[in-house]
């Protein structure tokens, strides 16, 4: 996937790793380079409106305008339909901690002080992991205020936050530096730009910013998936007059209701004409029978659209006849790029750069099916139910559902197991064999993505492989995969957290030093002998360079045909390579199998895990965290 709409520098882009697919804008190849502080960049006010006052469109499209747009992500694909599965996860418990409140701060250990002449305030000592924070916050005014290790601007940054989030802070700013008004340093590390952020949190800025993500739920959002081509956002709250513009086929369908009831009156007054001429002719036949008087009709004449269709060729028959051209026909203006559709109702040669072409004053971009958007608020207005996107954008939530997100999850590893077995198959057994291990006969039902802890025991039995479990029943190989190590990374520390991927089995465990402590299935890149389509995960060892609770991909496809696709705030991103990352992925549920453009998929519940277990650790109330010589991200290994 690519595009990404984390927080980088704009033109320095990273691009997917193979063939160059074109999903990527811009062709240069990057390394990841902190952006300029948004709070130096001036944002347009956007249009007022009670509703958009109520829910703060005009600070959330405001300052989306300001944003540092880059791009980034896995080598992109549009990804299947969203998952319709809705069963609740199972209950499972991990040891994979979420990190304490206060260890992000060695993160910053090498930061700047600030000079003695700037006399900081005495910042209050950050509360203890038990204990909740009640002390002063520094709320985000900018789409993402960023956060740098010293009271200067530079290439470097620690992190950011979002607008409308929240951190501790010291909340006297001090002089000095580049920003005129005053640096504040926050009690996890760093310093924010006064231009950036305020103690204030009853700015409109604060108040009315993008809704936190809800870390408790399996998704830090709402999804909403379009239905249909063409389906604008709008950068506020649109007047029934715009709707009716840029939303024609709205009242193409009041005309479509009018036009069937018109009809069927027409159908209904042709069969009562009938009915009375036949009454006047059985009346004529009668010997008793009155002539009808002069000028009674029983019905009057109505002039039909065959009839007029009928004139129409006689006049041109007739100018024809006298040597008179016949009138010039007017060509029908261009259909946009959302009606002009192939026999299957596809788009033609659409690409993001078409939909960009469409914005305007009133409207952000048009969406292709299958885009998804990240819900902040829903509202109703003019009639009709909307959504307010976070990225500040309104979309008709008539033209989109809101998708459940997939219930799969890996489990801690289990006490004793050599591995870890997943069942694949949508239906699977479990087995026993008799004490000369001659006899099988199945001993209960499993059901699709089941995890348990293998022995390490195998035994053939009839050409069929089975593998031991830890509770005594055997798995048969073919029903799905099981976990294999691969070699610890050659600088890993003593007791150090890292991560192995097993491309080949689909797995992923989280290992601390030589002790494996999770394990969960992924999807990883598609093969394909087409070239154009083969968008493999590549192997090697690597670190994560920065995590994002929330990021946009998007880009288009690689072969002929293929629509662009955009996926609006995509789940617990850690990015380790180039554009390549672990992500959740809420679009399928097909784990276990190659599903990917090269990115590592996990269930959301999985990629949350590993989210918050891995390193760096993300600071309370940031958005996104780079890593930094002083903390080091997370060891990645990747193997056949």
């Amino acid at each position: 996937m690519n595009r990404s709409q984390a927080p980088r520098p704009r033109g320095q882009n990273d691009p997917a790793r193979s063939h160059g697919s074109g999903n990527v804008r811009t062709g240069g190849a990057r390394k990841p380079q902190p952006a300029p502080d948004p709070g130096r960049s001036g944002g347009g006010a956007g249009r007022t409106s009670f509703v958009s006052s109520a829910l703060g469109f005009i600070a959330a499209a405001a300052f989306a305008g300001t944003a540092v747009w880059w791009a980034s992500g896995c080598q992109g694909e549009a990804p299947p339909g969203p998952s319709t599965e809705g069963k609740s996860p199972p209950e499972r418990t991990s040891s994979l901690p979420r990190p304490s409140p206060t260890s992000a701060a060695r993160a910053h250990a090498s930061a700047e002080a600030p000079s003695p002449s700037a006399e900081p305030s005495a910042a209050p000592e950050p509360p203890a992991p038990d204990k909740p924070y009640t002390g002063p916050l520094l709320g985000s005014i900018v789409p993402q205020a960023s956060v740098y290790p010293t009271m200067e601007f530079s290439k470097q940054r620690l992190g950011y936050i979002r607008l409308g989030s929240k951190v501790p802070v010291d909340p006297k700013p001090i002089k000095g530096g580049s920003c005129a008004k005053g640096w504040y340093r926050l009690l996890d590390g760093g310093y924010v730009c006064g231009r950036s952020a305020t103690t204030d949190l009853s700015n409109p800025q604060v108040r009315l910013g993008i809704t936190p993500p809800n870390l408790e739920e399996v998704l830090p959002y709402k999804y909403a998936f379009n239905t249909t081509h063409g389906t604008p956002l709008y950068r506020s709250v649109p007047s029934k007059d715009e709707m009716t513009r840029y939303e024609p086929y709205l009242e193409s369908s009041k005309r479509k209701k009018k036009e069937e009831e018109k009809q069927r009156a027409e159908e209904l007054y042709e069969e009562t004409e009938k009915e009375v001429a036949a009454a006047a002719a059985a009346a004529a036949a009668r010997p008793s029978a009155s002539p009808p008087e002069a000028g009674a009709t029983p019905v009057a004449a109505v002039t039909s659209e065959a009839s007029a269709t009928g004139d129409k060729a006689a006049a041109v028959a007739a100018a024809a006849s006298l040597g008179i051209a016949p009138a010039p026909v007017e060509e029908e203006p261009e259909k946009p790029w959302w009606e002009n559709v192939d026999d299957k109702g596809r788009p033609l040669n659409v690409t993001l750069a078409d939909l960009d072409k469409d914005a305007d004053s009133t409207v952000a971009k048009r969406m292709v099916k299958g885009f998804f958007v990240a819900v902040d608020k829903t509202f109703g207005w003019n009639g009709r139910s909307w959504y307010k996107t976070t990225a500040g954008l309104v979309a008709p939530s008539d033209r989109m559902y809101v998708i459940k997100p997939p219930s799969s999850q890996g489990i801690d590893f289990p006490e004793g197991a050599k591995s870890v077995g997943f069942i694949l198959a949508k239906s699977a057994s479990k087995y026993q064999f008799d004490d000369e291990m001659k006899s099988v006969s199945v001993a209960g039902s499993l059901e699709r993505f089941a995890a348990f802890g293998l022995t390490g025991e195998s035994h053939k039995h009839r050409s069929v492989v089975y593998r031991k479990t830890t509770e005594g029943w055997w798995m048969k190989g073919a029903d799905g995969t099981y976990t294999e190590l691969g070699a610890p990374p050659p600088d890993l520390a003593p007791g150090e957290k890292w991560i192995d991927v097993n491309v080949s089995r689909k797995t992923l465990i989280a290992v601390e030093g030589d002790r494996p402590v999770f394990a969960a299935l992924i999807s990883p890149g598609r093969r394909s002998k087409d070239k154009k389509k083969d968008h493999p995960t590549l192997t090697g060892v690597f670190r994560i360079r920065e995590k994002h609770i929330a990021t946009t991909m998007d880009g288009d496809g690689t072969v002929a045909g293929d629509l662009p696709y955009s996926i609006e705030d995509v789940p617990f991103v850690a990015y380790y390579d180039g554009s390549y990352a672990f992500h959740g992925a809420f679009w399928h549920s097909n784990f276990g199998r190659e599903m990917s453009h090269g990115c590592v998929n996990l269930s959301p519940l999985d990629a949350k895990k590993v989210f918050f277990w891995s390193e760096p650790s993300l600071p309370r109330g940031w958005h996104g965290v780079w890593a930094t010589p002083e903390n080091r991200g997370t060891l990645v290994s990747i193997h056949e």
